[in-house]
């Protein structure tokens, strides 16, 4: 008989603390940009296409610094990465957010994208993997809650600060977050449940014989670069975020090309952002009722489906597909370390996610190239969205055959 999950205080403690990491985590990454980069621009005269360019060939180059972090993580463990991450993103964000030159603006902007994201992929999900590796879907609907609510957050939070004091002081006051959260961290953040005197998922050692992972025993390295499941399973997250990145981050000019005012694309952007909330939590308790395999199926296949309601330009589908796209805004995010977890186990999920994960963020940059190309041949960004529409389809048909 199946055991119902029943979370302690210090599993829920321990969600609650790896939703502020990913939510502080995509705030002093993708959300602070959104807000310093065209402040910075003006406040030093700079040309803002180019700070645009510079920016994403920071987000490129960070993927080198990804697979230095991962290796990290792999040798001494998810809290050590967060707490390092979070002090040394608190020292990178303050030397971009004050730069005055583009060298310094680039070195700065490099080391808060590469330690800011291992706070969230390397260090909260290897605790994530350690705590909850039955229930990995469940626990990860609440922990990517972070990053829809930190958007909602941060741009009214941040730029009030910025009014009352300066875009230094806004800077400082990112900073003070991250150092605090830093010093929480190190007080209650455990690598395992054991260190807290509890056990994986708070079940019984009889009740944790989940279903085994797809690939048993320790890997290399080397033996994950050979293996056509660890390529598989990379595409598939790669495709989530190449599509999820796609659709968030060229919002305004998809619908800007389709003559819908700024107002009211950026109203469209705060209910997908409001419906992901619910969303995050409804997709992971969908992976943790259906198993990873079909849960991703069900939703990426509703991802599918908002993308061609959207495409279509009618407008009655185009809104009914805005809250449709906040079911499918943390995709990759709960199903990245699920599929890890699932094809190649807990053992295995350091090193596996160490290289998994700078993988999936090349992918995501790759999603430019995509929409450049849509842009230049159309003339509108959402043909785009038939093209993450068919590759979802690809990342569906791969996860049949893990």
């Amino acid at each position: 008989m199946k055991e119902k999950i029943r979370y302690s205080g210090k599993h829920w403690l321990t969600i609650f603390l790896c939703f502020l990491l990913f939510l502080l985590a995509n705030a002093s990454t993708a959300d602070s940009e959104n807000i310093i980069l065209p402040k910075l621009s003006e406040a030093n005269g700079w040309d803002y296409s180019l700070v645009l360019s510079l920016a994403t060939v920071a987000g490129v180059s960070s993927v080198v610094g990804n697979l230095l972090l991962g290796k990290l993580c792999e040798k001494f463990g998810g809290k050590f990465s967060i707490i390092l991450g979070l002090v040394l993103t608190s020292v990178f964000v303050f030397i971009y957010g004050t730069a005055k030159s583009y060298p310094v603006f680039v070195f700065g902007l490099i080391g808060t994208i590469c330690c800011g994201q291992s706070v969230s992929f390397f260090g909260a999900n290897s605790i994530v993997a350690n705590w909850f590796p039955k229930t990995k879907g469940l626990a990860m609907g609440f922990i990517s809650v972070g990053p829809p609510v930190g958007t909602i957050v941060m741009v009214s939070i941040l730029n009030e600060v910025i009014a009352k004091t300066s875009l230094r002081g806004g800077v400082i006051a990112i900073v003070a977050a991250l150092i605090i959260m830093a010093l929480v961290s190190l007080l209650f953040i455990h690598n395992t449940p054991e260190e807290a005197g509890t056990t994986p998922d708070n079940l019984k050692a009889s009740a944790r014989s989940s279903k085994e992972p797809s690939i048993e025993g320790k890997l290399t390295p080397n033996d994950l670069l050979k293996s056509k499941a660890f390529w598989s399973v990379a595409a598939i997250c790669g495709i989530c975020n190449m599509s999820q990145t796609g659709l968030m981050a060229q919002w305004l000019v998809r619908y800007s090309g389709s003559g819908i005012s700024e107002g009211k694309a950026a109203f469209m952007l705060s209910v997908c952002a409001v419906c992901g909330i619910f969303g995050s939590m409804i997709s992971g308790t969908i992976e943790n009722k259906l198993g990873t395999k079909k849960g991703f199926m069900v939703l990426a296949i509703w991802f599918i489906l908002a993308l061609l309601l959207n495409f279509t330009n009618v407008m009655p589908l185009v809104y009914l597909s805005v809250p449709m796209f906040g079911l499918s805004i943390t995709l990759y995010q709960i199903f990245m370390p699920a599929f890890e977890l699932s094809v190649f186990g807990k053992e295995n999920f350091k090193v596996v996610n160490g290289l998994v994960f700078p993988i999936v963020c090349m992918c995501g940059q790759l999603t430019f190239l995509v929409i450049a190309l849509c842009l230049r041949t159309f003339g509108e960004v959402r043909f785009a969205y038939i093209v993450f529409a068919i590759l979802l389809a690809v990342a569906i048909g791969l996860s049949r055959r893990l």
